[in-house]
């Protein structure tokens, strides 16, 4: 069953087409993304986490000072 968000942008993506390039893309890299790292994905492709709250949320998990942008 595929979810189909409506973004700002008034654009609708489908997000379990996006989850599967995602994950695909990052297994040609040679990386495997765990299951938190695909949930933080998919809360950005569904619109319910901001990328800048993504990035925090690594920065506070590793440790990191978050950079301003």
């Amino acid at each position: 069953m595929s979810i189909k968000t409506e973004h700002d942008s008034k654009r609708t993506i489908d997000v379990e087409r996006e989850m599967a390039l995602i994950e695909k893309g990052q297994q040609l890299a040679g990386h495997f993304p765990n299951e938190e790292a695909l949930g933080r994905a998919r809360r950005i492709l569904e619109g319910t986490l901001s990328p800048e709250d993504a990035r925090a949320e690594l920065a506070a998990k590793h440790g990191f000072p978050l950079r301003q942008r």
